[in-house]
């Protein structure tokens, strides 16, 4: 034993002799203070790990409840969870020691002398600890720990993508509903202004040019239904995959869907630092870099000395009575010091500090694509308001004009041309709101879901406030 002493001594020695000098990448990376655009809106309750609530919509709801629950890249995002808390698992067992029982028997004898012979054998347990004394097992379970937590936080991440992926093709639904709702209406107003022109052809006031060309108009609006209704089962079609449900979505299909459902943001979104703390994808590159981080350490473990201790205690017999003859123990300390390798080991750690350097620069891009996210779902959501109120007024007006058109028509004031040029123009202008209300919803959805941190039900990461 005090051999063993000496010879763990010399090896601590040796370690930090052995030691590295090589510096590891850092996760450095400067934030702005704010963000470029910051919109004032009304405060409101919504929290950003359940932001869908805000729209108070239970349709969008129950679709977002079913995706989470059964869509197919959640659950491979889960299992690879499970899988990664299993290897950790495994690796942690490396800190104890490893017990194996072992039996051997031997009968032996001559034939020619009957069935006599010495049955001999032994029975024990023989187990080997590694003490760990280069640090190297405990890097390891460090790195497997790290990504365990980076795959916790991707599949965290995976709910976040496939809620707005839901959100957005809800919103391309309700768009396309919308559109159709308003071709009808088109479709009506139309019809009505034809039944005039018709009249007054009758009567001899209008030409059948005025016919024709109300006809064709009504031709031309008829005609984008079969387009809008495509639009919309494809939407619909999408929603099923993203829930993993090849069924039919009765309950979307529901007339008092034909508006755009709409959602005040809140207006303290945070400042970009709060955007590194809660999304999962930039935590989880954090997770990613701090894993490889934790390798190098491995690879620097190859270049000191590690000691093995191997034991036995085995009990041996040689009658056929099973009785033990004697008990014996054995305990050796095996110490491994490497020498020369030509520099394959060091080139292992230098190979180590490049991946490091490669997860470092994955963190500072997922980092600047979730701060560019909300930069431009931001700027997106100014646009969209300022011209949607733009266009509201257009509207207003076109009504207007088309309602003095029309009256001025029916007492022949006024050219059918006018009146069908205003017709098209109030058409156009309504149907330019239903698009800009579609696209102010879907860039309302992209920055929730950029500021979305959610929360992991799995319980290995802390969720936001935790």
């Amino acid at each position: 034993m005090t051999s063993i002493r000496i010879l763990a001594l010399g090896a601590t020695a040796f370690c930090a002799a052995c030691a590295t000098s090589t510096i590891e990448p850092t996760l450095d990376q400067s934030l702005p203070e704010s963000y470029v655009t910051n919109l004032p809106a009304e405060d409101t309750t919504l929290s950003y790990a359940d932001w869908w609530l805000g729209f108070n919509d239970p349709v969008l709801t129950e679709l977002v409840d079913r995706a989470q629950e059964n869509n197919i890249s959640v659950a491979q995002a889960l299992l690879q969870t499970d899988i990664a808390q299993l290897q950790r698992d495994a690796s942690q067992s490396d800190l104890l020691p490893t017990l194996d029982a072992f039996v051997n028997n031997q009968l032996s004898g001559v034939i020619t002398s009957g069935f006599d012979g010495n049955f001999t054998g032994s029975t024990g347990i023989g187990g080997t600890f590694d003490p760990d004394l280069n640090g190297q097992t405990a890097a390891r379970i460090a790195s497997v720990q790290a990504a365990l937590e980076s795959s916790a936080l991707n599949a965290n991440d995976v709910r976040r993508l496939i809620t707005r992926a839901i959100a957005l093709q809800y919103i391309e639904f309700r768009r396309a509903s919308a559109r159709l709702a308003l071709l009808e209406s088109t479709l009506e107003l139309q019809e009505r202004t034809l039944q005039i022109v018709e009249s007054r052809y009758r009567a001899g006031l209008s030409p059948k040019l005025d016919v024709d060309r109300t006809q064709a108009d009504y031709a031309r609006t008829a005609a984008q239904r079969s387009q809008i209704i495509a639009a919309r089962r494809q939407a619909e079609f999408e929603i099923q995959r993203l829930m993993g449900e090849p069924s039919a979505l009765d309950q979307i299909t529901n007339p008092d869907r034909e508006t755009i459902p709409q959602i005040q943001f809140v207006s303290d979104i945070g400042i970009p630092a709060d955007l590194v703390r809660r999304r999962p994808d930039v935590r989880a590159a954090e997770a990613d870099y701090r894993s490889a981080l934790a390798l190098i350490d491995t690879e620097r473990a190859d270049l000191l000395p590690s000691i093995r201790i191997p034991g036995q205690i085995q009990a041996g017999f040689g009658d056929v009575s099973g009785r033990s003859d004697e008990i014996g123990y054995s305990l050796s300390a095996l110490i491994d010091i490497p020498v020369f390798d030509f520099g394959r080991r060091q080139a292992e750690v230098d190979i180590q500090i490049a991946r490091t350097e490669l997860a470092a620069l994955t963190y500072r891009a997922t980092l600047l694509d979730a701060l560019q996210e909300v930069e431009i779902a931001l700027v997106n959501i100014e646009a969209i308001q300022e011209t949607l109120e733009g266009q509201l007024r257009a509207v207003e007006a076109s009504q207007a004009a088309y309602d003095q058109l029309d009256a001025l028509y029916r007492e022949g004031l006024a050219s059918f041309i006018d009146v069908l040029d205003s017709q098209r123009t109030l058409i156009s202008s309504r149907e330019t709101i239903v698009q800009t209300e579609a696209n102010l919803a879907a860039a309302t959805v992209s920055l929730l879901a950029a500021l979305d941190a959610g929360c992991d039900e799995t319980g290995i990461v802390a969720c936001e406030g935790e």
